[in-house]
């Protein structure tokens, strides 16, 4: 797997003045970062509302753009980034500000009823994925993929939504010194009840003890049961349309990043397996455990532990009360462990002989002049380095 990455980075080199001469070296190092960067809106029946102040959002904002100015990742897989196309255009103004060059790519996953510009019934919702690839790059969307919700679609201006919609964004990324190219999506799927796969097995664990009766939690199991069959859906749609683009494209591979709102070894991360992609994690040398959403290390994300699906209350509607705030209890307990949800994966066409090393390692943490991270999850960044000594 170490040897294919080196493929699909290879195919990146420097970024000299113009005119440039095709020279076909690699990089010394290439950078692949997803990063869910946190909407801070709150849903209210039709419309939404900001969940944090101005100067909150802002605050994050910044301390996003200066880590992002410092790391430089090549490619930038976004979740979560709103309003669209704005706030994809503030990255990239953001990282001029700097004195770095970047294209970006966007689609919209959830906009409520946008009729035109400016005419909205929740006039800041237009929420969704962005792909930024720095020059000398070439940056290309190829399309905006539907992966579930139904009736209804988002567009930068117009859209219909009439339900949770969720969006795969695919871009072509061109290294112009050799003209070869690869696919980079960035998705967030399908969130529902946490923890579907540790709870079930939970559940399961409990009815061959004898603790609990098995038709007390039927309605739990079939709602996280379907949020798991949606999330496999959306990945099958997602590698039918990679394996198409894949087949006339003539790519070097596909990289894949993103919130998937699954753990390793639960049956999406394996079906994810069989269709040939690797999680590069297990080819990376870590520094530390990769915890992208860990509520005691982000205090963002540890007010998230108090908050309930609300499938997972009318799953519970017809349990007596003792046993709702005991579900409710173990529920808690669960998603506030720290955990692995964010992922790079790579799917590589060809094999190849480059050395070098592939690192791991979470960006977006609290600086010492500020109790708050970036984000309620911490970015993932892959770093490919070639020379061998410096690994």
């Amino acid at each position: 797997m170490l040897l294919a990455w080196c493929v699909v980075l290879a195919s990146c080199s420097h970024a000299v003045e113009q005119p440039r001469v095709p020279s076909g070296r690699p990089m010394p190092g290439f950078k692949v970062l997803t990063y869910n960067t946190l909407h801070g809106l709150e849903p209210s029946g039709l419309i939404v509302k900001p969940g944090e102040s101005k100067e909150a959002h802002q605050t994050r904002l910044d301390l996003q753009f200066q880590q992002l100015s410092v790391i430089q990742p090549d490619v930038m897989l976004l979740q979560e980034v709103n309003p669209l196309p704005e706030m994809a255009e503030a990255y990239v103004a953001a990282m001029r500000e700097f004195g770095l060059t970047y294209s970006q790519v966007h689609q919209v996953d959830a906009c409520g009823i946008r009729l035109a510009p400016g005419l909205a019934v929740a006039p800041g919702l237009n929420n969704g994925l962005a792909v930024l690839a720095k020059s000398p790059l070439r940056l290309r969307k190829l399309r905006g993929v539907k992966l579930s919700g139904g009736f209804g679609g988002c567009g930068d201006f117009f859209g219909v939504q009439t339900g949770e919609l969720r969006y795969a964004l695919i871009a072509e990324i061109e290294n112009p010194d050799t003209g070869r190219r690869f696919l980079a999506v960035s998705l967030h799927l399908h969130s529902g009840i946490e923890r579907d796969a540790f709870f079930i097995q939970k559940i399961n664990e409990a009815v061959e003890q004898g603790s609990v009766r098995r038709e007390d939690f039927e309605p739990i199991v079939a709602a996280m049961e379907e949020d798991q069959e949606r999330r496999l859906g959306e990945i099958r749609l997602l590698i039918n349309e990679i394996q198409k683009l894949n087949g006339v494209g003539n790519y070097l591979g596909v990289i894949v990043g993103g919130d998937f709102n699954f753990e390793p070894d639960d049956p999406e991360y394996r079906e994810l397996e069989r269709a040939g992609l690797r999680d590069t994690y297990a080819i990376a040398r870590r520094s530390s455990d990769i915890y992208s959403l860990d509520p005691h290390q982000n205090a963002i994300a540890g007010h998230g532990v108090r908050e309930v699906p609300s499938a997972l209350r009318s799953a519970m509607a017809r349990l007596p009360e003792s046993r709702r705030q005991e579900i409710l209890d173990g529920y808690q307990k669960g998603i506030s462990q720290a955990r692995r949800v964010d992922f790079l994966f790579l799917m590589a066409n060809a094999a190849g002989s480059s050395g070098g090393c592939l690192r791991q390692e979470l960006i977006g943490r609290p600086k010492t002049v500020s109790t708050l991270p970036g984000s309620d999850h911490f970015g993932v960044l892959d770093t490919y380095i070639a020379d061998s000594s410096e690994c």
